[in-house]
């Protein structure tokens, strides 16, 4: 999104040409097959071996909480999630980051306000999901291994639930009506 983004605002004439069906396919597939092998390799390799109750305490089947069932030394596997990180998560980051940097640049270059204004309009509502996206979810997985706690399992909530949730939301609130409505729903408390 924050390459569609980057190209919309910084090549506003180009955007057809360069984000055809052809490399949003192959942007997905790089990333879904990518994300795909960084995950399961790792986990495939040496695989975990479990004793006692397997009760998962979390409300969903996360990495994190299978590791604290495992027996024996987990430490690889705490590395591993510690290093894939790094490749899924501060990588995209900085690379939306860099793609901001850019659209702010270029934004700033715009001689009227309004068209500063429309532009960056654009752009507040995704900055605002991948602050919470991403703040989160680094948070949560690259935090020090010995900080695996409890409070993982409302992190994942707040991730995987609450931020797609807040999505629709946020990007609603661009639109007037929705705008004026929340407005009124405010102005009653």
């Amino acid at each position: 999104m924050a390459y569609d983004r980057y190209i919309a605002i910084c090549f506003p004439l180009y955007y057809t040409v360069i984000m055809n069906r052809k490399v949003c396919t192959n942007i997905t597939v790089v990333l879904w097959v990518g994300n795909l092998m960084l995950s399961t390799i790792p986990m495939v390799s040496k695989p975990l071996v479990f004793c006692g109750e397997n009760k998962v305490d979390h409300f969903v089947c996360e990495l994190i909480a299978i590791l604290k069932l495992a027996c024996g030394d987990v430490s690889f596997y705490k590395t591993t999630i510690f290093v894939l990180g790094f490749f899924t998560l501060l990588l995209p980051l900085v690379f939306i980051v860099v793609s901001y940097i850019c659209i702010i640049y270029s934004v700033l270059k715009i001689r009227s306000g309004s068209g500063r204004s429309r532009a960056f309009s654009t752009c507040v509502s995704h900055i605002t999901v991948v602050i919470i996206f991403y703040g989160t979810i680094i948070t949560m997985f690259m935090a020090p291994s010995n900080t695996f706690s409890s409070a993982n399992k409302y992190i994942a909530i707040f991730y995987g639930g609450a931020a797609p949730s807040i999505n629709p939301l946020i990007y609603s609130l661009r639109n007037k009506d929705v705008k004026e409505a929340f407005k009124k729903l405010l102005k009653t408390f």
